[in-house]
């Protein structure tokens, strides 16, 4: 079995309500604003952007990502506008064993809204029928209720517990494994 990782043109999704695009340099303010905010990120075990500069290298590193068929991101937009809302990915790409993960952030005016939910669909569905990965894996702290709640509600199944697995900022933290197979 093979992977389909060529990405070179952009896969741009649809769902009732939103549009997954490619995240680029017009989206550096809204990028900016949620890699720098603290309660934003408090569950994502990376550090803080300081400057939009910091917010123009992430694209970068998506561009690259997609580029090198290790992944790929798309920008979260509601139709009828084009803001940058939230960010989904599917990134860390095995191609021997047809694995990857999933990540995704969002806006807080934007949250508790359904749209991850929304958004989660599409990306289960580009990464079984269009990529022909066998399985997504969610990595999310366990402090994370309404990450856990969107995982569970997409049918993602607990995997694993890990204790203190990830050491970020001088302490230990925990993490939770979800995955979802796809149906053969």
């Amino acid at each position: 079995m093979r992977l389909n990782t060529n990405f070179s043109e952009f896969p741009v999704l649809t769902t009732a309500s939103l549009i997954l695009r490619e995240v680029d340099e017009k989206d550096v303010d809204e990028v900016f604003f949620l890699r720098s905010d603290k309660e934003i990120m408090k569950y994502i075990p990376r550090p803080l952007a300081q400057t939009k500069q910091d917010a123009l290298d992430r694209i970068q590193m998506f561009r690259d990502a997609r580029e090198k068929e290790e992944g790929i991101h798309w920008t979260i937009t509601q139709k009828g506008s084009d803001k940058l809302i939230g960010i989904i990915s599917i990134f860390k790409i095995d191609k021997e064993n047809l694995r990857s993960e999933i990540g995704y952030i969002l806006h807080p005016d934007y949250q508790g809204k359904g749209i991850i939910s929304e958004a989660l669909q599409k990306i289960i569905e580009f990464g079984f029928e269009k990529i022909n990965l066998h399985s997504l894996t969610a990595i999310i702290d366990p402090r994370n209720i309404a990450s856990e709640k969107v995982l569970q509600k997409a049918n993602f199944e607990k995997e694993a517990y890990f204790k203190e697995d990830c050491f970020y900022e001088g302490e230990f933290l925990d993490s939770v494994h979800y995955s979802i197979l796809k149906k053969t």
